[in-house]
């Protein structure tokens, strides 16, 4: 688990040429998410569209949810989660194909979600981040607080 602060992280995102960055909620573009997910992951995410359909559904508010494209293909996806009352935002989600990586689309995407924490109050960021990822939210000024360790139960049949 690593956690930074917003403000310290808070900047105008910079993307590659040919990269665009915008918000989304429609359900078509959640459903892309999940696709992209599998295909980078190399799993099934297909349920990852239902847990944003449902987020969005029931309080969109704390629910903000980031797309990179490039030739109108998502090359890196990842959201924030908003819980009101405390100063904690969750980076959610952050997948980049493998072809874009190394050009600070994630960089970028950590900059545009702590800009946007920012102007809505929160102070303070965490990721339960991936061993990909935890150099990058280093590098970008996170800091390292705890390990987590993530387990599958499935029940006896």
């Amino acid at each position: 688990m690593l956690l930074g602060f917003a403000a310290e992280l808070a900047a105008s995102p910079v993307l590659p040429d040919g990269v665009t960055l915008r918000r989304v909620s429609a359900e078509e573009d959640l459903r892309r998410i999940a696709d992209h997910q599998t295909a980078v992951w190399g799993f099934d995410c297909s349920w990852v569209a239902d847990l944003l359909i449902g987020q969005v559904a029931a309080a969109p508010d704390r629910i903000s949810i980031l797309v990179a494209e490039a030739d109108r293909r998502f090359v890196c996806t990842a959201w924030s989660g908003y819980e009101p009352g405390t100063e904690f935002v969750a980076l959610l989600g952050g997948t980049t194909v493998p072809e874009w990586r190394g050009r600070g689309i994630y960089r970028a995407m950590i900059a545009a979600r702590a800009q946007e924490a920012v102007e809505r109050g929160f102070r303070l960021l965490h990721v339960d981040a991936s061993p990909d990822s935890a150099p990058i939210l280093r590098r970008c000024g996170f800091h390292q607080i705890t390990t987590s360790t993530h387990f599958h139960w499935t029940p006896p049949q």
